[in-house]
């Protein structure tokens, strides 16, 4: 009993140590079914993203793709990388489909083809479908400043030129 309460606190611990992005990359990989079962096409390609080819785009560790354009890995961690770079480039503001303001609910129009995968990654989260990305990954807002110039600045002896 003690050892089974010893690897509970240690898988309890180690999941709140993950990062957002690996936090992410986690409630994607269940909600694709990685890992749930052999069989699953996901645990089978090495793919816990459940990714699909991109025209142009070959990712590390890529050997191939199946019939139905599900890119093959050549080992569990070279499919984690490519989920945890796709979310990374969502932090970085390079992705092509998602921005730090979609919410769970608006990237599942694009990403997922199973109508329950949106609420399936809201759980494992332990949020809301209208979580934003910026809210899961712990974005910061973009603040920006500019000077509120005024026709009347050149009485108050403020010349802005």
């Amino acid at each position: 009993m003690r050892n089974i309460l010893l690897l509970f606190l240690t898988l309890c611990t180690s999941l709140h140590a993950l990062t957002p992005t690996k936090q992410l990359a986690h409630a994607i990989a269940k909600a694709e079914g990685f890992g749930a079962s052999k069989t699953n096409l996901p645990t089978r390609l090495h793919n816990p993203g459940d990714i699909r080819a991109s025209r142009g785009v070959h990712y590390p560790g890529q050997v191939g793709l199946n019939k139905n354009g599900y890119v093959i890995f050549k080992n569990d961690a070279a499919g984690w990388a490519a989920l945890e770079d796709q979310i990374d480039r969502i932090v970085a503001g390079e992705s092509r489909f998602y921005s730090a303001s979609s919410t769970l609910r608006q990237m599942a129009r694009r990403y997922a083809t199973s109508p329950t995968w949106v609420k399936n990654v809201a759980k494992n989260l332990g949020v809301t479908t209208g979580t934003t990305l910026a809210e899961i990954l712990d974005i910061p807002p973009v603040v920006t400043a500019r000077r509120n110039t005024h026709d009347l600045d050149f009485i108050l002896g403020e010349d802005l030129k």
